[in-house]
């Protein structure tokens, strides 16, 4: 009766310990097993003993499990903690209607028809620890078409450029300034769920330009002419980039701080740009 009241309180005590802590799936456990072998000084039999203990850590306070069976003999470590993947949503490819400050003596813009194309390959980007934050970096392309409303272009005249009125009697149907660059982001974004917001600065290199007008002669030919190539245009500028999108769409913008055109050598030129980009 002793022996059975003694195993009840050692079980009752046992469930006891495992009522207050728990065992859940993601904590570590450690299981030791320690064998000792020993002779009897008296009968010189060898006696056997087995002891096992068992160690449970909660998993909140390691950032590692770790199990160890047999001590030190066999080791086993793994990570409960899953990293997160965070995607980028610099590359796509985007439409985006121009404008610009629009008090330039004969340069009003066309706003309906001043478009800008984005094509974003290539990007490289880093997370911040196993936030919802990464760095963006990459290479893009931009082509923008700004077409005017007034019958003047854009032209060189005694190394600076205007906006020249058309010679009498000539109405100019197209007159636009076509400007294609190589882009280079340094973004901050932001993701959470689907949702994402990016922002930062981003270096425009020009590779083109071109100034260039239709129009009919008294004869009815119709004439495409260059007004100008160079032109002035900054070779290397920098606009601040905005863009705000669920999953693989999102809205972008673009302000540029500077002038188009480089100081003293053009019309004060600041242009900005609001646009659509589907994710590639």
């Amino acid at each position: 009766m002793k022996r059975i009241s003694i195993l009840f309180i050692i079980g009752f005590c046992t469930m006891s310990v495992f009522a207050e802590n728990p065992i859940f799936p993601q904590d570590t456990i450690i299981k030791t097993i320690r064998t000792v072998i020993e002779r009897d000084s008296i009968t010189g039999k060898r006696i056997t003993k087995t002891t096992t203990t068992t160690e449970v850590k909660e998993s909140q306070t390691l950032d590692k499990s770790k199990i160890e069976y047999g001590g030190s003999s066999y080791n086993f470590l793994f990570s409960w903690k899953k990293k997160k993947h965070l995607h980028p949503h610099w590359t796509g490819f985007g439409v985006g209607f121009l404008n610009y400050n629009n008090d330039i003596p004969n340069g009003d813009i066309k706003m309906s028809k001043s478009l800008n194309f984005t094509l974003n390959l290539f990007d490289f980007n880093k997370q911040i620890s196993n936030s919802n934050w990464i760095f963006v970096s990459g290479i893009g392309s931009e082509w923008s078409n700004y077409h005017f409303d007034n019958n003047a272009a854009l032209t060189k005249k005694n190394g600076v450029t205007i906006f020249e009125p058309a010679p009498g009697g000539i109405d100019y149907k197209t007159n636009k300034l076509t400007v294609h660059y190589l882009t280079v982001p340094l973004l901050l974004e932001y993701q959470a769920s689907n949702f994402h917001i990016s922002g930062g600065a981003v270096g425009f290199v020009k590779f083109y330009s071109r100034s260039h007008v239709k129009y009919y002669d008294e004869h009815g030919k119709k004439i495409k002419e260059t007004k100008g190539r160079d032109l002035n245009i900054r070779p290397i500028d920098m606009k601040f980039r905005l863009q705000v999108g669920i999953d693989d769409i999102s809205v972008y913008g673009y302000y540029s701080p500077f002038s188009m055109f480089e100081k003293g050598k053009g019309p004060d030129l600041k242009t900005y740009t609001v646009g659509l980009i589907l994710a590639l």
